[in-house]
């Protein structure tokens, strides 16, 4: 499970660097493709998939407690999309990318910080106290 999160990791820092550099991939992809089914599966599936596998694995992490939480955060908001349905969630999409989008660089430095936390947080050895 420590690579699955490493490469959400790296996934992060890289989609933070194109909001920092070129945020009109990332905003116009959203843009255009927020009606799609497909969309909202993906949004709910991942954000399970994650939240369960930051869950199990957060005892194998330099920062537990953390871990635990992000992760419940993460199942948290899938079960918030689910119930919200995909028309819902289209408009939260769109609300999001209008009130985001001056702030692309900014998101962007916090995408990069989330992703090195999460390498940093399953890197290495854990010490046992």
């Amino acid at each position: 499970m420590k690579p699955t999160i490493k490469i959400f990791g790296i996934l992060l820092i890289l989609a933070g660097v194109s909001l920092i550099f070129v945020p009109e991939i990332i905003f116009d992809f959203l843009d255009s493709n927020k009606e799609e089914f497909w969309v909202y599966m993906v949004a709910i599936v991942v954000r399970l998939v994650l939240g369960a596998i930051l869950i199990l694995s957060a005892k194998q992490s330099r920062h537990p407690l953390a871990i635990k939480i992000i992760g419940g955060m993460f199942v948290l908001a899938a079960l918030i999309f689910l119930f919200m349905g995909q028309q819902n969630l289209q408009e939260f999409i769109a609300t999001v990318l209008t009130v985001f989008t001056p702030y692309a660089p900014f998101v962007g430095l916090v995408s990069i910080a989330f992703g090195s936390f999460f390498i940093y947080s399953f890197s290495g050895r854990i010490r046992k106290k």
